[in-house]
């Protein structure tokens, strides 16, 4: 199968490549299928998230493990049956980022990540009741943290 990215051009994809989401994502509820490609081979520090259903529908995935080092995610049982995983480490977690030229402008949504079972490719994006996770984490004050 093949696909048109606004990054990558025409990509080809198996079937199994595909990630689920039976909800869709907040605001694109009707987008069930999508093609995660990393933006550089063998990593999922950055990964675009294409729509299989709207090639003009994509989003930025970053892993938050890298950008924010006690970034803690506790996923709710509902959440967990959703995505059939009842192991943590099936769980991958990414968060949708808006990348802006000057990267230091780019936020992250720490509030609401997607939760992929790495089995069934079952993705789910949820909302965690943490109230230190907002919708926009600038990447600027995620590196101050580390450093």
């Amino acid at each position: 199968m093949k696909i048109n990215n606004k990054y990558f051009g025409e990509i080809e994809y198996a079937a199994e490549e595909k990630l689920r989401f039976s909800e869709g994502l907040f605001g694109f509820e009707e987008q069930k299928e999508f093609l995660p490609i990393p933006f550089e081979a063998g990593s999922d520090a950055l990964i675009c998230l294409q729509s299989l259903e709207d090639e003009d529908l994509s989003f930025v995935l970053l892993n938050p493990f890298l950008f924010f080092v006690d970034y803690d995610p506790k996923i709710s049982e509902t959440d967990r049956t959703a995505i059939g995983s009842p192991k943590d480490e099936d769980i991958s977690y990414y968060v949708i980022g808006v990348i802006r030229e000057q990267v230091g402008d780019s936020t992250v949504n720490l509030k609401a990540p997607v939760a992929v079972n790495a089995k069934t490719r079952d993705a789910r994006q949820i909302i965690l009741d943490d109230p230190a996770y907002t919708f926009r984490h600038s990447l600027g004050e995620l590196k101050g943290e580390e450093e």
